[in-house]
């Protein structure tokens, strides 16, 4: 390759994708195609599946299927001839009004890790690029852009617009905000992008501390780090600081433009030769040199994908109360059910529109760049209407949920003084900018105590991009069920109607805290150009437990229509001939071109098995969960998850667990000797089933030196 041939690779270039790298003709090289989103091939492309979002994803708390809904969607990516996958987005939920974070994995660095992990391994495996992003503490939407010469910027590209600052301190950022990211290295990402925001006062796309001291540095990383679209804010300063390929290019900061800078001696050419070969490296890596099919954006590759959203779909649904076992319906004796509320039923202009304003139906998805235009949507009511020809009861629905009197009399109506109510509620969130509360939209807390003053098995339906507040109601004693439904996808309908009436088994757990108060969360949206990361790793339930906070429903809570029992926890040494054994089981292999100190950090320490039993009488899941209370050497928070599995049992089934800890799982990040370090001392590991105390049901020690 020429020089001129080098640096034109470093920058976008117009064309059919969202991003286009140049092809290079006499080399047989076609050029790269960047796309988004992180749940399907998205920007509005058609015949494609909007799979679940991050969010719901990591509620089901289940790797197998969050590997195979990664595979479907590397499969789609594939089949239109897409290079690169703009995802995985694992931006931690610090502050429960962030636009974005339905697209992440929720509050939990080591979740977001493992559903990370799982992403870029599926999504690789097809042949496809996976881009980890938002490089690097991206927690909110406000202020991401702003102009330093005026207080707002009417264009977001200008050269002068910066994003806010996001103040981290070393262990808080090692521990929190680059444990996913070091996740999807080992797992073996080509690509990662850098966000708009600022970190510790510098740009992140242009940040060579997270860039080249972290991110290439410590963690080995050898794909490339591109751009967000519009995060460039300087040429040479960005390509010296990290920066490997710009996006969407056509500023003048990269590309042809750093010609001159090499001819001048201001970057080297190996400097220039090191970016290009990280731009071209996954792309031999995953094979996209071999056979790889043209681009085809209206190629049909959604398959018969619908299966895995809808058992993602209906495996993400948290049941959050369930009084006198209200659920589940029987559809032989539950005759007459009242649904209310315009979430149930579709929005007025087509299925969840990317950039909806009425919030008049029922939510797939988020709004952004992470929208996948779905082919179809199936809606709770025409779901439920079809259930009441099938199963012969009678069905009756109230979309208008400002019309009270028609709400008031339907329970006047023969044989409907007392049905079954289904009140739904949702909240809805973009890209661009974060929410303004934490209340459902619409005035949903009224509809809901309107409907349960009147009728006694009220079940509230939650359809949300994250938390909301639920003070208004929650308690109420004719609320008799509380089903999260969240984000799931178009095959909605179904999914809820399958554990409505019981032919699924809830088993989804919540991957962010519910507070009781708005304020307890201990963070929030920043409206200076500052954002502070004052709390450190006291975040969500660490936050809660420090300060000792009762929360509505605790990170990891979920019930099922089923009960199990935790009994017989051991925790043993990993010795060195088994370590190999216990990482393959766990599926936590690094890739073969991740750099031995990292990989080291992922081989097996300890295990830690018990006996899980179901002691009902219905099939079902129940996710186990391991938290590590650290010495206190560590300064870590009273307890930190550090392993999980959803476990499935028929009725009196039990089955022997065993979760890993790697030598990163009992670490902290020392910041006198910068390296991860085993503190010596007692070791507490908990097995439970949330982050209550209550649920904590197994406790064991291990002494380490």
């Amino acid at each position: 390759m020429s020089l001129e041939e080098k640096v034109n690779m470093t920058a976008g270039v117009g064309g059919p994708c969202a991003g286009n790298v140049p092809p290079i003709q006499h080399l047989g090289f076609p050029g790269l195609c960047f796309q988004d989103s992180p749940s399907g091939v998205g920007d509005n492309v058609e015949f494609a599946t909007a799979f679940v979002p991050g969010i719901h994803i990591a509620a089901t708390w289940d790797r197998d299927l969050a590997y195979a809904r990664a595979v479907a969607i590397g499969q789609e990516f594939r089949g239109k001839g897409i290079h690169f996958l703009l995802g995985p987005m694992m931006n931690i939920d610090r502050n429960a009004l962030h636009g974005r974070n339905w697209e992440g994995f929720g509050a939990d660095p080591y979740l977001s890790g493992e559903n990370s992990f799982e992403y870029v391994l599926g999504v690789q495996n097809q042949g496809v690029v996976a881009t980890a992003k938002h490089y690097i503490a991206n927690e909110q939407e406000t202020n991401r852009f702003y102009d330093v010469t005026a207080s707002s910027s009417s264009n977001p590209y200008d050269i002068s617009s910066k994003g806010y600052s996001a103040n981290i301190d070393d262990k808080t950022i090692h521990e929190i905000y680059l444990w996913p990211f070091a996740s999807s290295v080992v797992a073996g990402a080509g690509s990662v992008m850098c966000s708009y925001n600022q970190v510790n006062g510098t740009q992140a796309c242009q940040n060579s501390k997270t860039l080249n001291d972290l991110l290439k540095g410590e963690l080995g990383f050898q794909g490339n780090v591109m751009s967000d679209w519009g995060a460039t804010k300087t040429g040479i300063e960005s390509v010296l600081g990290g920066l490997d390929v710009e996006m969407p290019g056509g500023d003048g900061f990269m590309g042809y433009s750093l010609l001159q800078a090499v001819q001048s001696g201001r970057i080297s050419e190996e400097r220039i030769d090191d970016m290009v070969t990280r731009i071209l490296a996954p792309y031999y890596l995953v094979g996209q040199d071999q056979g790889y099919p043209t681009l085809d954006f209206s190629r049909d590759v959604t398959q018969d994908h619908h299966k895995i959203n809808r058992l993602t779909g209906t495996a993400g649904i948290i049941l959050l109360k369930n009084t006198n076992n209200v659920l589940p319906f029987n559809a032989d004796s539950d005759k007459h059910i009242s649904v209310f509320g315009s979430a149930a039923g579709q929005f007025k202009i087509g299925p969840s529109p990317g950039d909806a304003q009425g919030f008049d139906g029922a939510i797939y998805q988020g709004g952004g760049s992470g929208f996948v235009r779905p082919t179809y949507a199936i809606d709770p009511i025409n779901t439920l209407v079809a259930k009441a020809r099938e199963c012969h009861f009678h069905i009756q629905f109230v979309t208008d949920q400002s019309d009270y009197k028609t709400i008031n009399d339907s329970f006047r109506v023969p044989g409907y003084s007392t049905p079954k109510c289904l009140v739904f509620i949702n909240a809805w969130s973009t890209e661009g900018r974060d929410r303004s509360s934490l209340q459902a939209y619409n005035q949903g807390d009224q509809l809901v105590q309107i409907v349960a003053a009147q009728c006694a098995s009220t079940v509230v339906v939650i359809n949300s991009v994250s938390q909301l507040n639920l003070e208004a109601w929650v308690d109420h004693p004719n609320v008799a069920g509380v089903i999260w439904s969240g984000l799931p996808g178009p095959e909605y309908g179904p999914a809820l109607a399958d554990v409505l009436f019981g032919n699924y088994n809830p088993g989804g757990k919540l991957v962010f805290t519910i507070a009781k108060n708005d304020s307890d969360y201990g963070t929030n949206i920043t409206e200076t150009y500052n954002s502070n990361y004052t709390e450190g790793v006291f975040l969500d339930y660490r936050h809660f437990d420090k300060y000792n906070i009762m929360p509505r429903y605790y990170f990891g809570y979920g019930l099922s229509y089923t009960t199990f029992s935790l009994s017989s926890l051991g925790v043993s040494k990993v010795s060195k001939n088994k370590r190999f054994i216990a990482s393959v089981n766990r599926r936590r292999r690094a890739s073969f071109n991740a750099v031995a100190s990292t990989s080291q950090l992922y081989e097996p320490a300890y295990t830690a098995s018990f006996t899980l039993r179901n002691t009902g009488n219905v099939y079902g899941s129940e996710v186990p969960q391991l938290y590590l209370g650290f010495p206190d050497e560590a300064a870590e928070p009273p307890k930190v998850l550090r392993g999980f599995e959803r476990v499935y049992l028929a009725p009196g089934e039990s089955k022997i667990v065993t979760m890993t800890l790697t030598q990163k799982d009992i670490s902290y990040w020392n910041v006198v000797n910068q390296k991860w370090t085993i503190a010596p001392g007692n070791y507490t590991v908990w097995i439970g089933t949330s982050a209550n105390p209550n649920d904590l049901k197994l406790q064991t020690f291990f002494i380490i030196g």
